[in-house]
């Protein structure tokens, strides 16, 4: 046993360097390509051409990235920007401001699980409001003293630098149905 084992590595070894010693050496370089490719909307108008470089394989196939991450984060990426893109139009907000919103709203609704701490969580980040302040005033509102509500959406129209009227279209845009269901009119 040990003396084939030892043929066997002696075999390996001398291979190696008789691959090796060889005069060509063959190194890859794949060859690389600026593209355009048309993008066209989902009626079918063309948009714009969409242009980056690709890699071709030796046998002038295109080289395939297995890069699945930076393929959703792109996704993601552009459904965020649309969404911003959507709110800032709805609302007359600064692409900040409604960039703001729509990572809120993303991050919030891939919650499957919400815990109370992760709506105050939610409430801190988008109106910049104390999360408490905003229990007592919609507990208020739900007995019909409106005044702590107002109060709150008046605090957090300043913290996004717009008008109450537009943050109240905002509240209701994103917690509409559970105003409703909780008997609040804003």
């Amino acid at each position: 046993m040990k003396k084939s084992l030892s043929v066997f590595m002696m075999a390996l070894v001398l291979l190696g360097l008789a691959a090796c010693s060889g005069s060509a050496t063959v190194t890859y370089q794949p060859s690389w390509h600026y593209n355009c490719y048309p993008v066209y909307d989902s009626w079918g108008y063309y948009m714009y051409d969409d242009c980056y470089y690709e890699y071709y394989n030796q046998d002038g196939t295109l080289a395939q990235e297995l890069d699945m991450s930076e393929k959703l984060a792109d996704r993601e990426a552009t459904v965020l920007a649309k969404t911003a893109e959507v709110y800032a139009e709805k609302f007359a907000l600064s692409n900040d401001q409604a960039t703001k919103i729509a990572k809120n709203v993303k991050d919030f609704e891939a919650l499957k699980d919400r815990s109370a701490e992760d709506v105050a969580d939610f409430a801190q980040k988008l109106y910049g409001v104390n999360p408490s302040e905003i229990v007592s005033a919609v507990a208020s509102a739900q007995v019909g003293n409106n005044e702590e509500l107002q109060s709150v959406i008046s605090q957090a129209a300043q913290n996004f630098n717009t008008s109450e009227e537009t943050m109240k279209a905002i509240v209701n845009e994103l917690h509409g149905k559970a105003l409703e269901a909780n008997g609040i009119e804003l």
